[in-house]
């Protein structure tokens, strides 16, 4: 493939699955010898990302108070450099960034749809992810079936792409760091969450679950973490303490060595209740062979079959997920046997190589 000329625009200033696909993207492009750009805010998580492994980025702020001005920023911009694709993600940058590539005549502009959300607006949604890109990608074909089926896109100009697992990073291993740190005997079962602490990420379920599981078995040695950060964090930790739990249920906070998190872990649990494609964590926890709970909630089901690799579920409801962390806990000949085949599922399609060779499929579909 001749070297192509990429941007990605990103208005969210948060840090989660979103723009950890965002950067990932980047990087594997970047290392194929492809030219790229992030056009995101300056004081943006994924902006300083970036800026760290020599991605080049262009602050832009996305404001709604100067718009036109904006446009025509990014329409000099796509025609100065003579760009290939654009690939927009969220809704201001989508609508902005997609004019602009429009207006400027670029070849090929992508649409990620990243996770699950309503649109009031048929109309909208058919600009959205028809009238403005050339095709769009998501994380799950979850998204794609509600795409075609309630908005009546072009099932044609779509297609699901999950996160690539950088198997360099995430492989199997027997242990991690987090139970020393914490001082618990390296026999301590730890079973975690690992997210952005957002209300429909589950937390609340999770340390419910928590409870239920120590009641019934109240000479357990298990402890419970939970590691990200993000704007529910005070509730979170107020959930914790009234509930009793605040010397078997660990917060970690922010966490840059999620592979060794996983690697402490004897399950992991994401109780999501809303909003997800395929989350990258449970692809994470998979591909290091990890034993997952997961919801039957958005993309989630794509990738755990129940029973197989791995366990799913019905989302708020912590006794059922109380008594499936039980079973597994109590088989652990069975857990490891669904991580081992997890691991071969990830190893087979869910790589880091296999997402960017199917990108490279896409582009040249478009461009060539």
């Amino acid at each position: 493939m001749r070297r192509l000329r990429i941007v990605h625009t990103e208005s969210s200033k948060g840090w989660g699955g979103q723009e950890w696909r965002i950067f990932l993207e980047l990087r594997w492009m970047a290392l194929q010898g492809h030219l790229v750009w992030l056009v995101a805010p300056r004081d943006s998580r994924i902006y300083a990302e970036c800026v760290k492994v020599g991605i080049p980025v262009v602050d832009f702020a996305f404001s709604r108070l100067d718009w036109t001005w904006g446009l025509c920023r990014l329409i000099c911009f796509f025609k100065h450099h003579r760009i290939d694709v654009v690939n927009t993600h969220s809704s201001r940058d989508a609508w902005l960034g997609g004019v602009a590539a429009r207006l400027a005549q670029v070849p090929l502009i992508i649409r990620s749809r990243h996770i699950e959300v309503e649109y009031r607006s048929r109309f909208l949604a058919r600009v959205a992810f028809e009238a403005l890109p050339d095709y769009v990608l998501t994380t799950s074909q979850r998204i794609v079936d509600r795409l075609v089926a309630e908005q009546g896109i072009n099932p044609q100009r779509l297609e699901c792409l999950p996160t690539g697992v950088d198997v360099s990073r995430f492989s199997p291993r027997s242990s991690g760091p987090v139970l020393k740190e914490l001082g618990l005997p390296e026999s301590t079962p730890l079973v975690g969450m690992i997210s952005v602490l957002r209300s429909w990420k589950g937390h609340d379920d999770f340390i419910v679950a928590a409870k239920l599981f120590l009641e019934r078995s109240p000479s357990s040695p298990v402890h419970f973490v939970i590691a990200g950060e993000g704007p529910c964090q005070a509730s979170i930790r107020a959930k914790i303490e009234s509930s009793g739990l605040t010397d078997r249920v660990h917060m970690l906070g922010y966490r840059g060595d999620v592979p060794d998190v996983l690697a402490s872990l004897a399950v992991l649990i994401l109780p999501s209740y809303a909003h997800e494609g395929v989350p990258q964590i449970v692809l994470q926890a998979q591909a290091m062979a990890r034993p997952v709970i997961g919801t039957r909630i958005g993309g989630i089901p794509e990738v755990i079959r129940d029973g197989e690799t791995g366990w799913l579920v019905p989302p708020r409801d912590p006794v059922a997920l109380a008594d499936t962390l039980r079973r597994v806990l109590e088989a652990p000949g069975l857990a490891a046997e669904a991580g081992r085949r997890a691991f071969e599922r990830i190893s087979q399609f869910h790589t880091l190589d296999v997402m960017g060779r199917e990108l490279e499929k896409i582009y040249g579909r478009y461009l060539y």
